[in-house]
């Protein structure tokens, strides 16, 4: 058994460590109305995931406030102590469906003040002062921010996806997120080197690195051996092309990490 290079400061979300000894297993939720996420809730205790990804883009709600936190409510309610991450993945990043900038910042505001939720993920091209109101708002909730990019298309530079991790950093990340298409097997190995260069550089800051598609899916099993902290697996439906079941990502990690 290898063993994983550790954040210096890992995050407890509810009975979870994000940065602990096993990377964290999430399954997205990606259901469009409220009985197919409900029906995603009611699989999860059959999949047993660590923490859960609600993902709003996917929502026939999300434009309508009172709708959309009614949902969020019910979500938490039946979830109990399983951690959530609320996500509304920008289009131009590979969201589900475009949505507006007031319907976001509303059930964002809505989940923080209300504690619904873990974390909160928002990407790195909103800007240092976007997401500096964002991180004030999570952090006087005790709820943590994950700054993040996406590129379905390909896999930049090693230096390229370095600085993303670095400036999701500096613009005051709790957890650094990257995730890339790959087009060769070199573009999976610098989605580990970077990572690897991310954790020494800047020890404390959990990350969740990967490469997608059928190329990247070890990068979903190992990228915990170079840094990543989570790794999304499918539970009803997967999010992003790529992701394993659960219970044959269970599997590996017995093998990788315990």
């Amino acid at each position: 058994m290898m063993v994983r290079p550790l954040p210096g400061k890992p995050l407890k979300v509810r009975k979870a460590l994000l940065g602990g000894e096993v990377p964290l297993v999430c399954v997205p939720l990606v259901g469009s109305t409220g009985e197919d996420v409900m029906a995603e809730v009611e699989n999860l205790s059959s999949i047993n995931p660590d923490i859960i990804e609600l993902r709003i883009d996917a929502w026939d709600v999300v434009e309508d406030l009172d709708s959309s936190m009614d949902l969020l409510r019910k979500v938490r309610s039946a979830v109990g102590d399983l951690p959530i991450i609320l996500t509304c993945r920008g289009h131009w990043e590979g969201g589900i469906k475009e949505v507006s900038e007031s319907a976001k910042d509303g059930i964002y505001r809505g989940a923080i003040s209300e504690g619904l939720v873990e974390l909160v993920d928002k990407e790195l091209s909103y800007g240092y002062e976007k997401l500096s109101e964002v991180k004030a708002l999570a952090e006087k909730a005790g709820i943590g921010l994950i700054v993040s990019y996406h590129d379905f298309d390909r896999t930049p530079s090693l230096s390229f996806i370095y600085s993303q991790l670095a400036t999701q950093i500096r613009f005051g990340a709790d957890v650094a997120k990257v995730a890339l298409m790959p087009r060769s097997e070199e573009d999976v190995l610098k989605v580990f080197e970077a990572t690897l260069a991310v954790r020494r550089d800047f020890p404390d800051v959990p990350l969740i690195t990967m490469s997608m598609g059928a190329l990247g899916q070890v990068s979903r099993l190992a990228g915990g051996l170079y840094g990543s902290d989570l790794t999304f697996a499918v539970g009803s439906a997967e999010s992003a092309p790529g992701q394993i079941p659960v219970e044959r990502m269970r599997g590996a990690f017995d093998l990788l990490y315990r």
